[in-house]
């Protein structure tokens, strides 16, 4: 059945539910409950094997919420003086909305993995509402009607970490550039539960604990809602990772943020100033909830800040094309190693042949020798050295070392090694030679002059260069 086709049938036995005798309205309300069991069991069967798990989490909490409304039935209209009933069917529900609560959970770390910080501020500013609703309106009800503390332990959860899972699952929706249906619906369910519960507290006599049976319609409709997100085509998307939006934490979120985490305490202390009833436990619990979350919200502005600084300086020292280091970078180098004392050299190389091989094969191919050239030259030394590319087919590597000719003769040899191989480009073996000019500083040297000298060496050792060979001219 598609999903419409459900929701035209789940809504029909809700209409019947209202208007039939009270004897036969469990007959739609449990068919209405249970019929979410094969719609998710398609959804299931539908999603990828390694993304089921919110899949699984909702079955079973629909399991489990059945099992609390066969149990609520038997105590509202088969056997209404049986004892211990409601408190049963109370826990059952319970549970099973946080086993609900975790698949949603598990959907927002799927498909909102990668908008992780506004995934966290929609999750705190609906977990600081989340606890101002229980404050004014389920704590007095509670108070009044002196429920069971299990129902109201299980409740506060509920109203707390599902509106936190509620706000998460609305930014995941909101932020998607494709429609996703299923996840509005599945948040729509989350919401019309929240609705429901408010209704019950709003309808609920507080002698009797009695409520009247439209009261459990906005519970009916959360059904539905499940039901058709899991039939939906857009459910097989709805666990792929999202998109990654930008993250800014302006000024004006923050403060908003720095609001949501004052609002419970602020909240509850008002009321205890007005002589209403304060729960000091949502006060503790919403501290201790709100405040890692926004601290691991800054952390992580924090840290992506400093892998941006990271990354700006990378792309300000580095090749694009080969990653290397770029000029910048290596002048800045042969300056430190100078300033470090005496051992330095300086070897400027200029490939030979480059130029027919990027007019013959074209520009993609030569820039795909620059990146195997470059790769081979960075094998070529040792740990300490480095090499740059300075500028179109040009690299130079800097050396530091006790006998810095002899570093120069090791390096040259193997980099005479490395061009005698030839090199797969464009679906071809082509072979490239090298000019290679050493120097090593003098006393005096400076970083202009040891890199002009080993410019000048590489010119005097190109004239006498065959392509795919090494020619070496120390200044």
């Amino acid at each position: 059945m598609s999903s419409r086709g459900y929701s035209v049938v789940s809504l029909a036995l809700i209409g019947a539910y209202l208007t039939l005798p009270a004897g036969l309205r469990p007959v739609p309300f449990l068919l209405v409950t249970f019929a979410a069991i094969p719609a998710v069991v398609r959804g299931l069967r539908r999603g990828k094997r390694e993304a089921r798990l919110p899949w699984w989490l909702l079955l079973t909490a629909v399991g489990v919420l059945d099992a609390g409304n066969v149990a609520w039935v038997r105590s509202a209209y088969l056997v209404p003086d049986v004892s211990g009933d409601d408190s049963y069917s109370a826990v059952l529900y319970g549970l099973g909305y946080l086993v609900l609560l975790g698949g949603a959970v598990a959907v927002v770390l799927r498909r909102g993995r990668g908008d992780l910080g506004g995934v966290i501020d929609a999750a705190i500013t609906s977990l600081a509402l989340g606890g101002v609703l229980w404050e004014v309106v389920f704590l007095p009800f509670h108070e009044a009607a002196g429920l069971p503390p299990v129902e109201q332990i299980f409740l506060f959860v509920n109203v707390f970490v599902m509106m936190g899972i509620l706000g998460a699952l609305l930014r995941v929706a909101l932020v998607s550039p494709e429609p996703l249906p299923a996840v509005w619906l599945f948040a729509a369910g989350l919401a019309t539960c929240m609705v429901a519960n408010v209704v019950l507290v709003a309808t609920t006599d507080l002698v009797t604990h009695l409520f009247p049976d439209w009261a459990n319609v906005p519970f009916l409709l959360s059904y539905v809602c499940i039901g058709c997100a899991a039939l939906h085509p857009s459910a097989e998307r709805i666990t792929e990772p999202g998109p990654v939006p930008r993250d800014d934490l302006t000024t004006g979120r923050l403060w908003f943020l720095g609001l949501m985490l004052a609002l419970v305490p602020v909240v509850g202390g008002g009321r205890v100033i007005l002589g209403l009833p304060a729960d000091g436990v949502l006060i503790a619990v919403g501290s201790a909830t709100l405040v890692p979350l926004v601290m691991l919200r800054v952390a992580r502005l924090a840290s992506q800040r400093r892998s941006a600084e990271r990354e700006l300086l990378r792309l300000a020292t580095a090749d694009p094309l080969t990653g290397l280091p770029n000029r910048a970078a290596c002048r800045q180098r042969v300056t430190d190693d100078l300033a470090a004392g005496p051992g330095v050299a300086v070897i400027f190389c200029d490939l030979d042949g480059f130029k027919p091989v990027n007019d013959r094969l074209g520009h993609a191919a030569g820039d795909e020798l620059l990146i195997a050239v470059a790769a081979r030259l960075r094998g070529c030394l040792r740990e300490t050295d480095l090499v740059s590319r300075f500028g179109g087919d040009e690299f130079v590597i800097v050396c530091r070392d006790d006998d810095p000719h002899r570093a120069v003769q090791a390096v040259c040899d193997r980099v005479g090694a490395m061009v005698r191989e030839p090199i797969p480009v464009g679906g071809e073996q082509v072979r490239v030679g090298v000019s290679a000019g050493a120097a090593v500083a003098g006393a005096d040297a400076t970083t202009d002059d040891l890199i002009s000298q080993a410019d000048l060496a590489m010119y005097r050792a190109k004239k006498s260069k065959a392509v795919g060979a090494l020619s070496l001219a120390m200044a």
